[in-house]
């Protein structure tokens, strides 16, 4: 049967039998792409139990039902459905809070997206934190705390963009490392970066700070 040039959508045909099937079915494609977000960009297992109209990015190694779909885009609609992705197209990924674009090749996290700007004196990071910079703003000293739960190989980094000292403060179960035993960026415009190098249990999170420290 004929399709969409883009979406692959498939077309009615002349003196076609049960025709709301494919219209129905082309609805459930297009809403999958208005949709504008996927639950995730490193899924490489099908969800056990999917809901109609999930939309992923399929992981780098996918398996199962996503077997040989790596980077397309995978919906559910009684059973899983893929869309090979256009360049340009952009979805924000809801277990990031980033945007990413397929650049022809690829998923690429928008530059944008990956700032975090804080304003305030204190701030927890967060695994939507991954791969961002946490820009600190305030002109009064700021507390940055590190949980103990964020995963092995998260990194992210931290700037001083104000005139307040960001002290970086490890919380239960965390620990924090540095070659110099710093805690702090050394002043304004300093930036750190920090690497979880270990979290056995998922509740001991080891990080590693580099940068211009105090």
């Amino acid at each position: 049967m004929a399709t969409t040039n883009h979406l692959g959508i498939t077309l009615v045909e002349q003196s076609q039998a049960q025709k709301e099937i494919t219209v129905n079915q082309a609805f459930m494609r297009i809403d999958a792409l208005l949709n504008t977000s996927a639950k995730s960009r490193s899924t490489n297992t099908p969800p056990g139990s999917p809901v109609s109209g999930d939309l992923y990015i399929v992981g780098s190694s996918p398996a199962g039902a996503w077997s040989g779909q790596a980077a397309m885009l995978a919906y559910y609609d009684q059973t899983w459905k893929f869309i090979t992705p256009g360049t340009g197209i952009t979805l924000w990924i809801n277990d990031e809070s980033l945007f990413y674009t397929y650049n022809g090749t690829v998923w690429v996290a928008n530059e944008a997206s990956s700032i975090n700007a804080q304003s305030g004196t204190s701030y927890t990071v967060a695994s939507s934190d991954l791969d961002k910079i946490i820009e600190c703003s305030n002109a009064a000293a700021i507390t940055v705390t590190l949980p103990n739960s964020l995963a092995k190989g998260f990194n992210c980094s931290i700037v001083q963009t104000g005139a307040g000292q960001v002290t970086l403060s490890a919380t239960t179960g965390a620990t924090l490392h540095n070659f110099d035993s710093f805690t702090k960026t050394a002043g304004q415009y300093a930036l750190l970066n920090l690497y979880v190098t270990t979290n056995s249990g998922g509740a001991s999170a080891v990080y590693i700070m580099q940068g211009r420290g105090a």
